[in-house]
């Protein structure tokens, strides 16, 4: 076999490997956890569960994630600088920021000290364990991937069917979360890592700091579901979109690790981008995310009534197009690994903006007359909107 088939079949299988990690996760949370906790809680409680969580991920995205992606672009330029640091100690500064933000949450939503005890591990752990599987990319080890999805999902749902109440539920991620980052622990040198910072952290400090507003953006609004819905239309009606989105939101759990796989290839010396690859990588998710869509509009009504018998009435006007927009999401962020390797965090910052206000004023006109519809609608034009701009970007860099 030749090098260059061997290596096409490799990526295949790394694909095949992390696509089917983050169905057994997606499972776990999406079939198993969160509709234990819709059946345990009342639809108010779980609109509020919904709403924590999905500001506690907000959090998760801009430390753990942020941190995960720059250790992925940054790591050519510490080997051939011959550099080891600075990232734990950008660690500690994102837990401490994930301290005030747990504190904030308790604030407003004036849980129990022990839930909001449990909920701010939960954001520590979380945000630890999303930049520490950063070196699974970094090694090409999607296996190790695999592996961590397997322990995680199982962990989450032992929790789960112990402690899906309104006190404990925060221990459920705690739980599932922390199992990952022992796994991580155990198998990689992540914490190993010197304390120290070198002369490359003013430029990665840069660089984080670009992404972490590019992605406070993006990850905001992909919880603007509940943090617009909550305290305009009520914590119920939080309960409602949720439900009708679930289907395509699991499919970009599913798929949006692609992403990362692409990103740990990408952060190889030897990367060369072109608008061919770009051309390909984004036909093909365009053509696996339509065959998806029409996959849902047969069959996520009969999922969303199976796993939400008693939320399913009320959701059910908004399955279509609730999917559609995360679909259209799905697209976007299937788009930017390549452009995040090789385009300034500049211009995903700029196309965040443009994305973010179009979904903030869309949705602030269409949301008084037409309600959850209007939602649906406005996501649907914010998440075009950043897709042409991905593309556009793209096609004119490379």
């Amino acid at each position: 076999m030749s090098f260059r088939k061997h290596q096409a079949a490799r990526i295949t299988g790394d694909f095949v490997i992390n696509i089917l990690a983050s169905v057994i996760y997606t499972f776990a949370r999406q079939i198993v956890v969160f509709p234990l906790l819709a059946a345990r809680l009342t639809d108010g409680d779980y609109g509020t569960l919904l709403t924590v969580t999905g500001l506690a991920n907000v959090c998760t995205s801009l430390v753990g994630n942020s941190l995960n992606n720059i250790r992925l672009v940054q790591n050519s330029r510490y080997e051939e600088a011959g550099e080891n640091g600075d990232f734990n100690l950008l660690c500690l500064a994102g837990s401490a920021l994930s301290v005030v933000f747990s504190l904030v949450l308790w604030a407003v939503f004036g849980y129990s000290w022990l839930t909001a005890l449990l909920l701010t591990g939960h954001i520590l752990v979380a945000n630890l364990y999303q930049y520490a599987s950063a070196f699974f990319r970094l090694e090409l080890n999607f296996r190790r991937i695999l592996r961590a999805n397997i322990l995680v999902s199982g962990a989450y749902i032992a929790a789960a069917v112990v402690f899906a109440t309104a006190e404990l539920w925060p221990l459920v991620f705690l739980l599932g979360e922390g199992a990952g980052l022992l796994y991580v622990a155990r198998t990689t040198g992540f914490q190993r890592e010197p304390l120290s910072r070198t002369p490359l952290l003013e430029e990665t400090s840069r660089k984080l700091v670009a992404f972490m507003l590019a992605s406070l953006v993006g990850t905001v609004l992909l919880y603007a579901d509940r943090m617009i819905i909550y305290p305009t239309l009520g914590a119920e009606s939080v309960s409602y979109y949720s439900t009708a989105s679930f289907f395509g939101k699991s499919a970009g759990i599913v798929m949006t690790p692609i992403a990362g796989v692409l990103l740990g290839y990408f952060s190889q010396k030897n990367f060369t981008a072109s608008k061919k690859l770009f051309a390909l990588v984004n036909g093909l998710s365009l053509a696996c995310l339509g065959v998806f869509l029409l996959g849902c509009r047969l069959l996520a009504p009969w999922f969303t009534r199976l796993l939400y018998p008693t939320l399913y009435t009320q959701s059910a006007p908004y399955i279509f197009l609730a999917n559609l927009g995360a679909v259209i999401s799905i697209a976007g962020n299937m788009a930017q690994p390549m452009i995040l390797k090789c385009c300034s965090t500049r211009w995903i910052l700029v196309i965040q903006v443009i994305y973010g206000g179009t979904y903030l004023v869309s949705a602030l006109l269409l949301m008084p007359p037409y309600g959850l519809l209007g939602f649906c609608w406005a996501a649907i034009l914010a998440g075009s909107v950043r897709l042409c701009a991905l593309y556009a970007l793209g096609f004119w860099k490379f």
